[in-house]
């Protein structure tokens, strides 16, 4: 990978709440089979409805979660992660993503993911909560009055 330094792309990924705990060597694995690009600010990550094939970390700047209504959703800066859940499930992303403002983020593809869930069970078993926490939540809001 060009650009920063590997130990730069390894401390961010040790700031990923949903990483903590994974030690070096999957960390290391994640940054060489990973790929680190750039967003303008305003700039469109994925859509909604799109298919799902990445995991991204944001590596520096922000990115805008907006829900089906344009609405954000969430504010996710450095050391946080979006598309795993989509990822897990196999399902489309259910939210659009924007740069908010020149982002980097460093995109991990699906075959890096897999192999990282298969090798490291309480790591899927923390993500699959979080991500059925997540739906219940989302269903919860949709279910609400106007």
């Amino acid at each position: 990978m060009e650009g920063r330094p590997v130990h730069s792309l390894v401390k961010a990924l040790q700031a990923v709440p949903s990483l903590a705990g994974l030690d070096e060597r999957a960390l290391l694995a994640i940054v060489g089979d990973s790929a680190n690009l750039y967003w303008p600010a305003g700039s469109c990550v994925f859509e909604r409805g799109s298919r799902t094939d990445s995991l991204y970390v944001v590596v520096t700047g922000s990115v805008r979660i907006l829900d089906e209504g344009g609405h954000e959703a969430a504010l996710l800066e450095a050391g946080n992660s979006f598309g795993e859940f989509s990822l897990l499930l196999g399902t489309p992303h259910q939210h659009e993503v924007r740069a908010v403002e020149d982002t980097e983020l460093m995109v991990v593809p699906k075959q890096r993911f897999d192999a990282l869930i298969a090798s490291n069970q309480e790591l899927g078993r923390r993500l699959r909560e979080q991500a059925e926490e997540r739906m219940r939540a989302n269903l919860s809001v949709a279910a609400e009055p106007s």
